[in-house]
């Protein structure tokens, strides 16, 4: 080999070796931001599992019914809420980069008047929800029974909406640990809160079922109060307390604020597609055999759990995509690329054993002997097996969305999670059920073929985009 060659090896090895550690650094990076935030995910779904088992044990399946609907319409709302304040996290991202405290005020002062206007709006929606989905064929006596609990979550959503916005900035900050420990300190509160509200206790009275939605406005408030005081001693005026709304009104930049709905308004319908369409599964596969229902809960609840881990590379994609792409640093922009993706694949592919092992055995334990539960449990096998397949499918899709994200790309993904989920996934599931008669699981094979859709499209969208 010439003196030539042996020069290009050695410059081809050192210029490969950096890359490679750049990658595995970034790789760890994003785990360390990924796991509180997974751990902040399953932390709110066991919030809401302990609100549902408390109703079901002290007061039935009728009022789990009534409160159930009520906090499916308040949670469609909340998403597209924090949706449109995730669009905030690029460029909080770009200004903690750069260590500009006036930008961070700044885009501080748009999220708190974000907060004040999506309120404004979602509140009354909320709050009169059983007077107007009368007509779009809900029950009505149903939602007559759970009105003083969906009045208490429209307030809920004041408090909330606060707590996003901490939620969004200190992420975004990659400083998620500090909303984990309040979150975590918030789920013993939370089962507390229910039983008093709930039953009654000394001058507090009784407000059955209503009582829950009580404790989640009473938790969430408390948990806004706490963020404000660790703010405070942080010495992060800005975000400690919100804007006098006088001020900021007069003084906002209205520019600046249209810059971040433009950005955020796709991530709350991106959001709220993905979750309205396993709720308008949930509706369909009621009109099932009982085994169909069965098995659908099972598996939906399930899916819940595994959600966490894409919802959190999401997250922590966009964070550091949006990081890199601030500083204008190719390399750490292809290292993220390259990590994110290769991350996801592997716990995709851990998704797929987990779910292909322990269907059986899940199945069997959450199912009885008698003849309904030997059916629901062997659709639940399947469906758990498909659940992983789809999980398989999502996870790459999820960080990819991500990763466009950072890179304030949220318009073109809008329109791929609409067009897979609600043209493709929704109606094929229901040709399969009704005309093939799959029955649930031809809803899920539509759940699963519209996922695989979405992340196509959303990876080509990518690699179109991909840092050179």
């Amino acid at each position: 080999m010439s003196i030539a060659h042996l020069d290009a090896a050695r410059q081809t090895g050192s210029a490969v070796e950096p890359c490679l550690g750049l990658q595995i650094r970034e790789g760890r990076s994003l785990l360390r931001l990924a796991a509180p935030i997974m751990l902040i995910a399953l932390v709110n779904m066991g919030m809401s599992v302990t609100d549902a088992a408390m109703v079901s044990v002290m007061f039935g399946a009728e009022a789990l019914a009534a409160v159930a609907v009520g906090s499916d319409f308040y949670s469609i709302v909340f998403y597209l809420g924090a949706g449109i304040l995730g669009g905030l996290a690029p460029f909080y991202t770009a200004a903690t980069v750069r260590s500009d405290a006036a930008e961070t005020a700044r885009l501080l002062r748009i999220g708190w008047l974000m907060v004040a206007l999506i309120a404004a709006l979602a509140v009354p929606l909320v709050w009169f929800s059983p007077d107007w989905l009368p007509l779009l064929g809900l029950d009505a006596t149903l939602l007559h029974q759970g009105q003083g609990y969906t009045r208490a979550m429209a307030l809920t959503l004041v408090p909330m909406l606060g707590v996003m916005l901490y939620r969004t900035v200190l992420t975004a900050a990659e400083k998620p640990k500090v909303f984990l420990k309040v979150t975590v300190v918030m789920l013993p509160l939370n089962a507390l809160g229910n039983y008093v509200f709930m039953n009654g206790f000394g001058p507090v009275p009784a407000f059955g079922p209503t009582g829950t939605g009580i404790s989640t406005l009473l938790v969430a408030s408390v948990s806004l109060a706490i963020l404000i005081v660790i703010a405070r001693r942080a010495s992060i005026r800005a975000i400690a307390t919100p804007v006098d709304m006088s001020v900021a009104w007069a003084s906002v930049d209205w520019r600046g604020l249209a810059t971040v709905i433009r950005v955020g308004l796709p991530i709350g319908i991106t959001t709220v597609a993905e979750v309205g369409v396993f709720l308008a599964a949930t509706i369909y596969a009621a009109t099932q055999s009982a085994a169909d229902v069965a098995a659908h809960t099972l598996t939906l609840r399930t899916a819940g759990v595994a959600y966490a881990i894409p919802a959190a590379l999401l997250q922590a994609s966009m964070v550091r995509m949006a990081r890199a792409h601030s500083q204008g640093d190719s390399r750490a922009e292809r290292a993220v690329f390259t990590s994110s993706l290769a991350i996801s694949l592997a716990f995709g592919s851990l998704i797929v054993l987990l779910l292909a092992g322990g269907a059986g055995p899940l199945s069997g334990a959450f199912f009885d002997d008698s003849p309904a539960g030997v059916a629901a449990a062997g659709l639940a096998v399947g469906l758990l097996i498909l659940l992983g397949v789809m999980e398989f499918i999502f996870t790459p899709g999820a960080a990819a969305a991500g990763l466009l994200r950072g890179r304030k790309d949220t318009r073109v993904p809008m329109i791929y999670a609409l067009v897979g989920h609600w043209a493709v996934g929704a109606p094929l599931g229901v040709y399969l059920c009704e005309w093939h008669d799959l029955g649930v699981t031809g809803i899920w094979i539509g759940l699963s073929a519209g996922t695989l859709l979405t992340t196509v499209l959303t990876i080509s969208r990518l690699f179109s985009l991909r840092p050179r």
